[in-house]
């Protein structure tokens, strides 16, 4: 991904380790449903960005979410709703 993605991604998890939350993989816990959806929308814009084909979307984006999750402390989701 784009330096912007690196860095977005710096900043997302700054913000959610800032609240003093420690998870380790036995405390993972599900990301809210309005989490999921934000970083699904950020990462369709950077698909975009990266010009990724049509039928690579949905695989690039959810692993995309997955790794904006587990930089929280989330679980990872499945599928996401592009």
């Amino acid at each position: 991904m784009k330096l912007f993605s690196a860095l977005a991604s710096c900043v997302l998890a700054a913000t959610l380790t800032s609240t003093s939350v420690v998870a380790d993989d036995t405390q993972l816990q599900s990301a809210p449903a309005s989490l999921v959806a934000e970083l699904t929308q950020m990462c369709v814009e950077w698909a975009q960005d990266d010009e990724v084909a049509t039928d690579a979307l949905r695989q690039y984006v959810l692993q995309c979410v997955n790794e904006e999750l587990s930089a929280g402390g989330y679980v990872a989701v499945t599928e996401v709703d592009i």
